[in-house]
């Protein structure tokens, strides 16, 4: 079965990567001439597209072309996709950091300062919102 795919991203990602057709080719285990054939047609089984996946670290939904009349001009659409991977990644990174970061402040603590911690956590995802002023810690 033949599958509409995004040229353009697939040409994209290889020029990315700085790779020849040959290199892309080789690396996905298809031949250079199909790869050729994809990247001028946009049209590819589903096998190739899977190899085609694999090699370039893509999801295959990534690879197909929604609209078949769109594939051409679809690589200006890709842009944001991967700018909002590249900005997930940093703010995984932010979050692994901050995570750290709280847990070695969390470690540094003596052990009775950590029993309060814990205790004023507990209360505060245990408490009823509908209490509203009895939720205070501080009795006011």
């Amino acid at each position: 079965m033949d599958v509409q795919v995004d040229r353009e991203l697939i040409r994209s990602e290889r020029e990315k990567r700085a790779w020849s057709q040959e290199h892309l080719a080789a690396a996905a285990g298809i031949g250079a001439r199909t790869l050729q054939r994809i990247e001028a047609t946009g049209i590819a089984s589903y096998e190739s597209v899977r190899a085609l996946s694999a090699a370039l670290e893509i999801p295959v939904g990534e690879l197909r072309a929604d609209d078949p009349s769109a594939a051409p001009s679809a690589g200006a659409g890709r842009t944001p996709p991967a700018r909002f991977r590249f900005a997930l990644r940093w703010l995984g990174t932010g979050v692994a950091l901050a995570m750290l970061a709280g847990m070695s402040g969390f470690l540094l603590l003596q052990d009775y300062q950590k029993v309060r911690v814990l205790r004023t956590f507990e209360q505060w995802v245990t408490a009823e919102p509908s209490l509203g002023a009895a939720n205070r810690l501080d009795g006011r």
